[in-house]
C-alpha cells in the first residue's frame, strides 16, 4: 500500500471519495434543471434571499421598517440570482412574489421591479396554519400556466416544503410542473443550485 494513505485513517480516505463522487453529480444534476428550464413551461420555486431575525406577532404586511428586510449579503444574493439567470438566457414569463419585504424585495433585486406581482398565496405558511396546506390558488396558477417560458414564484422556505415535501438549501431553487391530476400536489421535476 502507499506510505501516505497507510497515514491516512479509513474514514478520512472514504470522505474524500464521496466527495470525489458527489462533486461532480450536483454539477450535472443542475447542469440537467438548466437544459429542463431552457424549455420552458416551468414553475420555479424560490425561497426569499437572506434576512435575519424573527417577525413581529402582529405584522403588517406592508411595513418594510418593521419587517425582516434582506442583509447586505442578501441583497447581493438577489442579484447574483437575477445574473444566473440572465446568463443562461433562460426565458422568464411572469415573476411572482409573497407580499413580504424580504420576498418580493429578492425578487425585484433579481428580476427587476416592474416585472415583479406580489401574490397573497405565496406568503409563509403563518398563524398555526397546516404546513402541508398547498394555497389552491398556488396550485391553479401552476395547472393553467402554459408559456414557451417559465414562472418564477418567490416565496419562503415553508411553503416551498409543503410543495416540494423538502426545504430547499440556502440559493437553491425547486422546479415543478403540474400534478398527475388536476387538483393534485405539484411534482417536483428538478433542483437547481444557484449560489
Amino acid at each position: 500500500m502507499n506510505p501516505i494513505l497507510r497515514r491516512w485513517p479509513p474514514a478520512a480516505i472514504l470522505a474524500l471519495a464521496i466527495v470525489a463522487v458527489t462533486l461532480p453529480t450536483r454539477g450535472h444534476a443542475t447542469e440537467a434543471a438548466w437544459a429542463r428550464l431552457a424549455q420552458g413551461g416551468y414553475t420555479i420555486l424560490l425561497g426569499h434571499a437572506r434576512a435575519p431575525g424573527g417577525e413581529p406577532l402582529d405584522p403588517d404586511i406592508g411595513d418594510c421598517d418593521a419587517r425582516r428586510n434582506l442583509t447586505d449579503r442578501g441583497i447581493q444574493e438577489a442579484r447574483r440570482i437575477g445574473m444566473r439567470f440572465a446568463a443562461r438566457a433562460v426565458s422568464i414569463s411572469a415573476v411572482y412574489s409573497g407580499e413580504f419585504c424580504r420576498a418580493l424585495k429578492t425578487a425585484e433585486l433579481a428580476f427587476g421591479r416592474r416585472n415583479v406581482e406580489s401574490r397573497a398565496y405565496l406568503n409563509s405558511i403563518v398563524g398555526g396554519a397546516d404546513p402541508d396546506d398547498i394555497p389552491e390558488e398556488l396550485i391553479a396558477q401552476v395547472e393553467a400556466f402554459n408559456s414557451a417560458g417559465n414562472q418564477l414564484m418567490v416565496t419562503h422556505p415553508v411553503l416551498i416544503r409543503a410543495i416540494s415535501g423538502t426545504t430547499p438549501r440556502e440559493g437553491e431553487a425547486i422546479i415543478i410542473a403540474r400534478g398527475v391530476n388536476p387538483g393534485d400536489r405539484p411534482r417536483v421535476v428538478n433542483r437547481l443550485l444557484l449560489d
